[in-house]
């Protein structure tokens, strides 16, 4: 089967660059994490580096690319942290991102680094299905996983990529295409077809998602074309290649949120889908507030970052 990314291209989600939101310092850690023997080149020359986010750019394909760099208070370039990359939506600058999905608070307080790229164009969109007249995006993330590696104490076996939409697409292809890179990968409002996947999986969806529909179906024109698979089927099928069972255990964590875990998969491995009813195309918990009739509801019965860092967490990179 040809290898396709599906993820929304949407124009209706300029809209996202142009919305605020409220505050998120409530949020809390979920999980911290011990560190693996897997460190990196970085670590050998025990570099020191402020907390915070700094814009940084760097040199990828022959062009200055950018990103945000986010270390955490407990970094001190000696102890291999984990590493986040998180990709942002269609038309979505990634500084908005940072603000959407708030992976800020929890990196701070769990002690991971972040690291937030930038796609180019106007509106930003990922080149997830390495088109040629296209940067190559997927060599800008080797770049700067390879930039920060060498830079920082990272710990190789905690690497980890989350995107949203179009993000989504483009997690999924940097993992399928560098296995032994990424120990997981966290999806929203996205989904795929065609990839032999080595990492573990963990997936939000809204059942009323009105632009990557949960049950599938063709993808206008306007938004790229294509079709869209039903997300159980898109998830099962990477769950398959996990080695798990592709029926999965049904529960409910809460009354609005279904949960399907897939058993029995490859040692180390795990697959999830969180089905959010009455959820539409947008992050599960975030606090931005975003009009109902471009992206529709935002479910708020669950917290798709503090729940995707506790997955990330219990998952290391297999050997």
């Amino acid at each position: 089967m040809t290898r396709t990314f599906l993820a929304v291209c949407s124009p209706l989600l300029l809209i996202l660059a142009a919305c605020g939101g409220g505050s998120s310092s409530n949020r809390t850690p979920v999980a911290t994490v011990a560190p693996s023997p897997a460190a990196s080149t970085g670590c050998a020359s025990a570099q020191a580096h402020a907390a915070g986010a700094t814009n940084e750019t760097i040199q990828s394909g022959g062009q200055e690319r950018r990103y945000i760099l986010r270390v955490p208070p407990a970094y001190d370039g000696k102890t291999a942290s984990p590493l986040v990359v998180g990709l942002h939506g269609y038309a979505q600058p990634n500084d908005l991102f940072a603000q959407y999905a708030d992976f800020g608070a929890v990196a701070d307080a769990a002690g991971f680094v972040l690291a937030m790229p930038a796609a180019t164009g106007d509106p930003v969109a990922w080149n997830d299905r390495k088109l040629v007249n296209l940067p190559d995006d997927e060599a800008f993330l080797n770049d700067v996983l390879a930039k920060l590696e060498g830079s920082l104490c990272i710990d190789q076996a905690r690497v980890y990529v989350a995107g949203f939409s179009l993000g989504g697409g483009m997690a999924v292809r940097a993992a399928c295409d560098a296995p032994g890179t990424y120990a997981a990968v966290g999806l929203v409002s996205a989904v795929y077809a065609g990839c032999q996947p080595d990492a573990s999986l963990i997936a939000f969806h809204g059942m009323s998602d009105i632009v990557v529909p949960f049950e599938g179906g063709e993808n206008p024109p306007e938004r790229g074309g294509g079709t869209f698979p039903p997300v159980r089927r898109a998830v099962s099928e990477w769950a398959r290649k996990l080695g798990c069972d592709g029926l999965p255990l049904i529960s409910r964590p809460v009354d609005t949120v279904e949960l399907s875990t897939f058993r029995r998969c490859a040692p180390g491995t795990d697959a999830l889908l969180y089905s959010i009813s009455g959820g539409g195309h947008s992050w599960p918990g975030s606090k931005m507030t975003l009009p109902e009739n471009i992206v529709g509801p935002t479910s708020r019965a669950i917290d798709a970052t503090k729940t995707m860092w506790e997955f990330f967490a219990a998952h290391l990179l297999r050997r």
